[in-house]
């Protein structure tokens, strides 16, 4: 039974995982640091774009994307990148304004106190 209850579960992430660190937007080429911590290139005009972002110019250093590899002439290179960017981007940046996150919940030292 507890085979049956596997088999119906949807299939989980089959991208790999990793965050882009470079990109050299003047040589049309980028880099993606694995989970492991390898770095690996991918050139804007041949890696094929999934998700949200459309161009490679919308393409940001510290994105969380996930990401397909194969060989090219130049050896072993990403091949497709799907930007996982949009829900970690509004939640950092609203961490970052102040506006979400447990930095809510802390007591700020800077605040008067409320009996006096």
């Amino acid at each position: 039974m507890a085979e049956e209850n596997l088999e119906n579960k949807p299939p989980e992430d089959l991208w790999h995982h990793g965050v882009i660190s470079k990109l050299f937007p003047s040589n049309n080429l980028g880099v993606v640091r694995t989970e492991s911590g390898r770095e690996v290139q991918f050139a804007f005009d041949l890696v094929i774009l999934l998700g949200d972002v459309q161009k490679p110019e919308e393409l940001r250093e510290g994105m969380a994307v996930g990401y397909d590899l194969g060989w090219t002439s130049k050896g072993l290179r990403i091949t497709k990148i799907k930007v996982f960017a949009p829900a970690v981007e509004s939640a950092t940046s609203a961490v970052l304004e102040g506006h979400a996150g447990q930095s809510e919940d802390l007591p700020s030292e800077n605040l008067p106190d409320k009996n006096s």
